[in-house]
Formats: structure tokens, C-alpha cells, sequence
């Protein structure tokens, strides 16, 4: 059953003008930035107090871990609760959670136990954002201008993942943890107090189930974002893709370092890592100009084919020219494709549902990404590297391929397989009618009378 927000329609009956969600985009924008900035300079400063990569690895795992295993648990909260309060207290959570790890630092008393729950509680606070802030999306632009708005998102993740890096490093060693940390705070009070500045639409809102528990009514709400994907075989065909897509980003992730570093030094990898950077930004880029095609499946699908493409590119020779064009090419295709699939997905869930649908289908995305941690490096010491190492078993005869036998040359077939096998799913993924005629199978999501505006 639903209820309605309990008020009338709007005096003005159009959506917010589209610089108001701009406003909301540079909020969460900058808060995505300082979280970044945070995470990045934290692990490379207890790298740096304790010289383990073990560590290094759980703070990474902490810090997205959380993420897959809440996200789905959240979404009946966005579909029900007022939009911009749980948006305001994912940003508060997670900004608690950065002042306690830097009064421990301050204090001299952060231990490990401390130092992962936090920043995994921090995580699962900051998770709230994947199923809220494409839903406010939804809420906020008309419909034919929801591929400018998703490019934008894509766009604010690419300035992210390349200023973060860069920053720490310059202010690391100036300002300390510490700064970083207090730099992610400024940045989460400027995201709360543009939450607090929009007046965002106040949708209708569904009825929590009667006498059920928390828990039981936050598998509930799993439960029903799963069963809308799973019973759209359309929409099961993308998450598919898209979750296969996480994995090959995961493996590409930890084990480019050790592929580059296997012919060159670290100066290297870090033109290559930028190089990634560069073409993430200019996918953004080319999405805001061309805003992807009418069919937004049929982008999805060619811009996954070129992501296997590159990836098996990027593997074929010991060069960083040809790695660092590996990695810029597989990158640029990722703010295309999350974008148009975002914007198919927003057409055809019904706004009611889209917190327990999209919380669930990030959930399942990025699921495969600490599958693919916990494989790479298992894969490539005791498989891969073993079977291209000279007098292997595979390297005269896949030698040819992957610019010959040695250090670096097993995760190198390893990308190759991948990109090959990405571009085999795309295949079959094109060859089934539900997928490839998604967007006509499904009707688009009804468009509910202009909702009021809070605040």
C-alpha cells in the first residue's frame, strides 16, 4: 500500500530547475572528493607506520566491504524515509566516524580494531549515498535530461579518483593524516550544508510492513529489489555485465602495479595510473557532450566490448606506452557505461522502488570487486605467473601473445583471457532478445505528478 507525502501538488507543477541539482551533484561531489582524500592518505600512512601490505590490503577491504553487504539492507530506508535526511545522515555518519579515527591519531591510541571498524563503519554510513543519490536524481531532473545528470555523476568519480591520489601525495607530508582527515570534514559539513540548502521533491513514500522486525524488514527489502531484477531477464542480462564489469575492474586494480613494475620502475606506474585517470575523465567528458545513444543498451554493450578490447590490448607487450593505453582505454569506458545504464535502469524502475532496486543492483556490481582482491593475488603467484615463467608450461606456445615468457607476462595472459571473455559475454548477451531489446520489452516507469519540495 501507498501513501501519498500528505500534501498537494506544488504551486510551480515543473521539477527543480536543473541547476539545482547541479548544487546537489557539487555537494556530494566534493564530500565523494574529501572521502577519497581520506581513504587514499590513510592507507599510505599506516603503510607507512607499519610497512605491511597485509594491512594495507584489510583497509581497503573495510573500506568497501561495507558497502556491498549494507547497501542492499538500506534501500526500503530511502524508499521510505524523507530523501534528503537519509542522504544528511549518511554524510554525518561517515563524518563521525573521521573525527574519532582523528582524535585516536591525535591521542596516540588508534589500534587496528579501531582503525577498521571506523573506517568500515564509516564505509556502511557513506553507502546510504548508492541507492539515495540516484533516486534524488530521478526525483530532481526531467527525464530527457538524465543523461546529463548521470555524466555529471560519472564526471564528479573521475575528478575523485585522479585528484585524490595527487593530493595526498603533495599533502601528506605537509599536513600530515591528520589534515587529510580534517580536509574530509570540511568536505562532508559543505555536502550536509547543501542538503540542508536544496529543497528536494518529496515523492510518495511506501508503507512499512506492519509487525516485522528491523532485520527482518531490511531482507524484506533485499528481498523485493532482487525479485523485481531477477523477474526482468532484460535486467538481469545488464547486472550480469555489469557485475562482470566490477571483476575485471577489481583484478585490473591490484595486479596492473605488479605487471608494470615487472618492467619498469615506480615512475612508470605512475604515468600509467594517471593515464587511467586521464581516459576516466574523458569518458566523462565525451558523455556530458554527446550524452550516449537513444538506445542506451546498445551503449552499454559497445562500450563494454571496447572495455574487453583494451583490456586485452593493454596485455599484449611489455611497454608501458601499450599498458598505460590499455589502462586509459578500459577507463574511458567506464563513466559511459554506468551512466547509460543508470539512465536505463532510472526509466524503467518505478520511483517507489528504485532505493531497493538500485541499492541491490550496486550491491551485486561491486560485489565481484573484493572477490576479484581476494583472487588476484592467488591467481597470478600460483597459476598464472608459474605458467608463463620461462620453461612453463604455457610460455612457448602463448609466449607470441602476451610479448613473451617472464615476470609480469602471467597477469598479462590473465588480462588477455579476461578481455576475451568479456567480449564472449557481450556477444552472448547481444544474442539474447531480452536483453538487447530491454528498453522496449520494459515499459518506461510511470512519471508521478511533480512532487512537492521539501525545505
Amino acid at each position: 500500500m501507498r501513501t501519498g507525502p500528505g500534501h498537494g501538488i506544488d504551486d510551480d507543477p515543473g521539477r527543480p530547475p536543473f541547476s539545482r541539482f547541479v548544487l546537489l551533484w557539487s555537494g556530494q561531489t566534493v564530500s565523494g572528493m574529501g572521502s577519497h582524500l581520506h581513504g587514499f592518505g590513510l592507507g599510505v600512512w599506516m603503510y607507512e607506520q607499519t610497512q605491511s601490505t597485509s594491512l594495507y590490503a584489510l583497509i581497503a577491504l573495510a573500506s568497501f566491504a561495507p558497502g556491498v553487504l549494507v547497501a542492499p539492507l538500506l534501500g526500503g530506508v530511502v524508499d521510505r524515509q524523507d530523501l534528503r535526511r537519509v542522504m544528511m545522515l549518511g554524510h554525518a555518519g561517515g563524518a563521525v566516524c573521521t573525527l574519532l579515527i582523528a582524535l585516536l591519531i591525535a591521542l596516540d591510541r588508534l589500534s587496528l580494531g579501531a582503525i577498521l571498524l571506523l573506517v568500515a563503519a564509516g564505509a556502511a554510513f557513506n553507502s546510504i549515498q548508492l541507492p539515495a543519490f540516484p533516486k534524488a536524481t530521478t526525483l530532481m531532473v526531467a527525464p530527457e535530461q538524465l543523461p546529463r545528470a548521470n555524466g555529471l555523476m560519472q564526471l564528479g568519480v573521475a575528478l575523485a579518483r585522479i585528484a585524490a591520489p595527487l593530493l595526498s601525495g603533495v599533502l601528506l607530508p605537509v599536513i600530515g593524516v591528520t589534515g587529510l582527515l580534517s580536509i574530509d570534514l570540511v568536505t562532508a559539513v559543505f555536502s550536509l550544508a547543501v542538503l540542508q540548502a536544496v529543497r528536494m521533491p518529496a515523492p510518495a513514500r511506501d508503507v512499512a510492513p506492519a509487525r516485522v522486525s528491523l532485520a527482518g524488514r531490511a531482507l524484506q527489502d533485499a528481498g523485493v529489489g532482487w525479485r523485481y531484477i531477477r523477474e526482468r531477464p532484460g535486467l538481469l542480462g545488464l547486472q550480469v555485465l555489469l557485475t562482470w564489469m566490477g571483476f575485471n575492474l577489481g583484478i585490473l586494480q591490484v595486479l596492473v602495479t605488479p605487471l608494470v613494475l615487472a618492467f619498469a620502475d615506480v615512475r612508470t606506474l605512475g604515468a600509467v595510473m594517471t593515464a587511467g585517470g586521464v581516459g576516466m575523465l574523458a569518458g566523462s567528458l565525451l558523455l556530458l557532450a554527446w550524452g550516449g545513444s537513444r538506445q542506451r543498451v546498445w551503449s552499454v554493450l559497445g562500450f563494454v566490448l571496447l572495455q574487453g578490447v583494451f583490456m586485452g590490448l593493454g596485455a599484449t607487450h611489455a611497454s608501458p606506452w601499450v599498458v598505460g593505453a590499455g589502462a586509459f582505454g578500459v577507463l574511458f569506458t567506464v563513466p559511459v557505461i554506468t551512466s547509460c545504464n543508470q539512465t536505463l535502469w532510472q526509466r524503467k524502475v518505478p520511483t517507489a522502488l528504485q532505493g531497493r532496486v538500485f541499492a541491490v543492483h550496486a550491491a551485486l556490481s561491486g560485489a565481484s570487486i573484493p572477490v576479484a582482491y581476494l583472487l588476484s593475488g592467488p591467481l597470478a603467484d600460483h597459476v598464472f605467473e608459474p605458467w608463463m615463467a620461462p620453461g612453463g608450461p604455457l610460455a612457448s606456445a602463448l609466449g607470441p601473445w602476451v610479448g613473451g615468457a617472464g615476470p609480469g607476462r602471467g597477469i598479462a595472459l590473465l588480462f588477455l583471457l579476461l578481455g576475451a571473455a568479456t567480449v564472449l559475454l557481450v556477444a552472448a548477451c547481444t544474442l539474447m532478445p531480452a536483453v538487447r531489446r530491454v528498453e522496449q520489452a520494459l515499459p518506461d516507469a510511470p512519471l508521478e505528478p511533480a512532487p512537492r519540495l521539501t525545505g
